[in-house]
């Protein structure tokens, strides 16, 4: 994280996590908790106890028997605005976005006009992981086009697969499993936010398009829509240049894969190396040297698959300074209102040869229905 993400993205947008200790059978019951109903409330740690333990993804079985404790991260809770609010109207929103790759990529022998993610989403919906395809294309969202933008945020509050959830106060409200209409996600959203705000004032009107709105501005870093493009410290255009470290794509990197020898293929899987040497020494390294390539493909492959979650809570004209003196981003919006906003880069994971070899066979299964012409769908250029 320190050594290679972190100069990718800057600290502003990263959650600084914390190395703990707990006791295994402590985190054993915990983790019963990804098993739960969304939203399910655990008020203490004793309702842990009583859940059956097949419900656990830490089964004690599969712990050695010296293992006592185990170090995990503490990390910051991405749904929430971190800096203190003097004053605040409604809830906090929180959009989790996975953009995805922002930039078109040709591949040997592969001639279709769909970017790598509608390629694997397609096929994803061919085999029922999805019951319908989306019209989201990430090229649309890191496009620094306002309607393109817009348009493609709009496609995932339709249809959102894996690539939208949408949370009020840190519950989850609106994700692939159990999609909200319009009308029901303006209510869940905005009910709240529409009070008056001193008696005797009309309240401002708001619904899902003023969060599309705010989103564009937030993620592309402009500050109004007459001169709205993707500013180079934007968090998108900041992970768009991360992905684009990666000069081969997902076909030349399995090609190169096979080629590796043990040796090769072990140094590739070995983190601390990488993390060793840094993004400046992940940069230096050679070109047309299959391992060399393929260390840059994997740290490009952690930015093609983050989240970037976004926080807004509405503020009151009165507070907009004091609210300034805590620290906070404030977003201004064109009926007047305001809004305070976090921005965070989450599930920074490191991707491995595995993660590489599945998604390979996914994309090739894709191009072939593309081919097949068993798709219908508009192209991505």
């Amino acid at each position: 994280m320190e050594k290679i993400v972190s100069p990718c993205l800057g600290p502003n947008y990263l959650v600084d996590p914390k190395i703990i200790e707990m006791k295994v059978h402590d985190v054993h019951q915990l983790v019963k908790i990804p098993s739960l109903p969304p939203n399910k409330k655990i008020e203490s740690f004793e309702e842990l106890l009583q859940l059956p333990e097949n419900l656990s993804f830490l089964p004690l079985a599969s712990i050695p028997k010296n293992v006592t404790r185990i170090s995990a991260l503490e990390m910051l809770d991405a749904t929430r605005i971190p800096k203190e609010l003097p004053e605040y109207v409604g809830p906090t929103i929180t959009v989790e976005i996975k953009p995805k790759q922002g930039f078109f990529q040709t591949h040997p022998t592969i001639s279709v006009p769909f970017c790598n993610n509608c390629i694997l989403q397609m096929e994803k919906c061919q085999s029922d992981t999805f019951k319908q395809m989306y019209d989201f294309c990430p090229l649309q969202l890191f496009s620094g086009d306002f309607e393109r933008m817009r348009h493609a945020l709009q496609s995932l509050i339709h249809i959102p697969h894996r690539n939208l959830r949408l949370f009020v106060d840190g519950n989850l409200i609106h994700y692939d499993e159990k999609t909200l209409e319009w009308g029901e996600l303006n209510r869940a959203l905005f009910d709240r936010m529409e009070q008056k705000l001193q008696e005797g004032d009309e309240p401002l009107k708001f619904g899902i398009d003023d969060i599309l709105d705010a989103l564009c501005l937030i993620i592309s870093g402009s500050v109004s829509f007459e001169s709205f493009s993707l500013q180079p410290h934007s968090v998108l255009a900041q992970i768009l240049k991360a992905q684009q470290i990666d000069s081969i794509g997902i076909v030349r990197a399995h090609c190169m894969l096979k080629q590796l020898t043990d040796k090769q293929l072990n140094e590739l899987r070995d983190k601390t190396r990488i993390a060793k040497i840094g993004l400046q020494g992940v940069l230096a390294l050679p070109e047309d040297d299959p391992l060399s390539e393929l260390i840059k493909y994997f740290v490009a492959a952690t930015m093609k698959d983050c989240s970037v979650m976004v926080s807004l809570r509405r503020i009151p004209d009165s507070s907009i300074d004091s609210t300034k003196l805590h620290g906070n981003d404030i977003i201004a919006m064109p009926n007047g209102s305001y809004f305070a906003y976090s921005v965070k880069v989450v599930d920074l994971d490191p991707k491995s040869p595995k993660n590489l070899t599945n998604a390979y066979a996914r994309f090739m299964a894709g191009v072939k229905l593309i081919e097949m012409n068993e798709i219908q769908r508009n192209p991505c250029i």
